[in-house]
């Protein structure tokens, strides 16, 4: 989670392509009543996932163990997809040649479940009873194209505000923000002291929250098309670009730093905008450090956030769909997220698990309470060419000093250019 995540701090997670020609979304084959009993036939199924760590495919390898006790006749081998993972699982799919199930980060799922290589769920859903009640209807958005579901989250993850309690005091400044208007009087008494408020990356992947909380949105789901120049979303890039130019707000880069973590755990700056995958690489590089999390401040009376999500999908080529849909389901299951809770490597899915998550984690409230207001980082088919598109165009209207208006025109001419190509 935190490799994957981290990846995002500069916003080009991953090349999005075709991975088929077309596809419609197919039917699932009638389960068969003893899959996973002793008694019938042996089957070999493959999971596909990348591997931020040890300790992660560690996990996997537990989960897998305890489902392969409860289905006997069920085998799975675990297949870690080293490199770019997309472009790497993109050719699989289109050779048929792909894991029965594997990770899919939410960012690039529309471009697969649109390209037709992958199984919708909705009847094995139904025929297997499986309970959606237990997992908030944004994550399970952020994997539903066309009115149709194609995966399960196994994990998720929100942005909340990380700060130093030290720099703060230095300022007079006693508790952290809970508004962008508490924090704009912050900021004023930190840059008073010579302290850098809050590291913050011109990065969609960062600041869509604000566009959002100003009654905005770059994007429409139902005609999956971009909406850069709504007159809407001029509000909250004027509001972000603003606290850019009067230094509120400063860029990792601008410290020294590859992303916000960097300057933040070297004490160079009070605040900074972060998932939870700051938590280990606090750990790691400034285990000293004291500093607190609090939740993601509201804006204009609202609480918007970014959702980062990975989820299980099934190949629409598996050979075995009943018993890969039983794998899958045992997977983003009570049983193996609890796996997950307790080992502190991602925040579970589902709501039952995240409870008791938190009592043994109680500093990632902040990214659990972030989930209730979360938009799914993904912006359907259009994928790369659309964070380039906006994020180009925001970082040269902030350096060039042109309006938000102009940036979004900019943005929108930008991706109609490149979708034509």
């Amino acid at each position: 989670m935190k490799k994957r995540l981290m990846g995002m701090a500069g916003a080009a997670v991953v090349a999005m392509g075709v991975v088929t020609a077309c596809g419609q979304a197919q039917s699932a084959p009638s389960s068969q009543a003893n899959v996973g009993s002793a008694s019938a036939a042996p089957i070999h199924l493959t999971l596909g996932m990348w591997a931020s760590s040890p300790a992660e495919k560690q996990l996997v390898q537990r989960q897998v163990a305890l489902f392969e006790k409860e289905n006997p006749n069920i085998k799975v081998s675990i297949q870690v997809i080293t490199g770019n993972y997309l472009q790497a699982l993109q050719p699989m799919l289109a050779a048929h040649d792909a894991p029965d199930i594997f990770y899919v980060d939410s960012s690039y799922a529309p471009t697969l479940e649109a390209s037709g290589a992958i199984m919708p769920l909705d009847s094995l859903i139904k025929q297997d009873h499986v309970d959606l009640s237990d997992f908030q209807k944004n994550l399970l958005d952020a994997f539903t194209w066309q009115g149709h579901i194609y995966s399960l989250p196994k994990d998720m993850n929100t942005m909340a505000l990380e700060y130093n309690p030290a720099l703060l005091a230095k300022a007079g400044i006693q508790s952290p923000p809970k508004t962008f208007a508490q924090f704009d009087q912050d900021a004023a008494k930190l840059k008073a002291k010579g302290i850098v408020p809050l590291d913050m990356p011109i990065d969609v992947a960062r600041y869509y929250p604000f566009i959002v909380d100003m009654g905005g949105s770059y994007y429409n789901k139902a005609t999956n098309q971009a909406t850069f120049t709504n007159k809407a979303n001029a509000a909250g890039l004027t509001w972000f670009m603003k606290e850019m130019e009067n230094g509120n707000f400063v860029t990792p880069q601008d410290q020294g730093g590859s992303w916000a973590g960097v300057p933040f755990a070297e004490g160079k700056a009070a605040m900074a905008l972060e998932g939870a995958w700051i938590v280990p690489f606090m750990q790691q590089t400034a285990p000293k450090m004291k500093y607190g999390i609090a939740d993601f401040p509201s804006l204009n009376g609202h609480d918007a956030n970014m959702l980062f999500t990975v989820a299980y999908e099934m190949s629409k080529y598996t050979k075995n769909p009943d018993a890969a849909a039983k794998l899958l389901f045992f997977m983003t299951g009570k049983e193996a997220l609890k796996m997950t809770a307790d080992s502190g490597l991602a925040i579970p899915s589902r709501t039952s698990e995240q409870g008791e998550f938190l009592k043994k984690y109680p500093s990632y409230k902040g990214f659990v309470d972030g989930l209730k207001g979360a938009i799914p980082y993904q912006f359907g088919t259009l994928g790369q060419n659309f964070l380039d598109a906006i994020n180009n165009a925001t970082q040269q209207g902030i350096l060039k000093k042109e309006s938000a208006q102009q940036v979004l025109s900019q943005a929108q001419q930008t991706l109609a250019s490149q979708m034509n190509d």
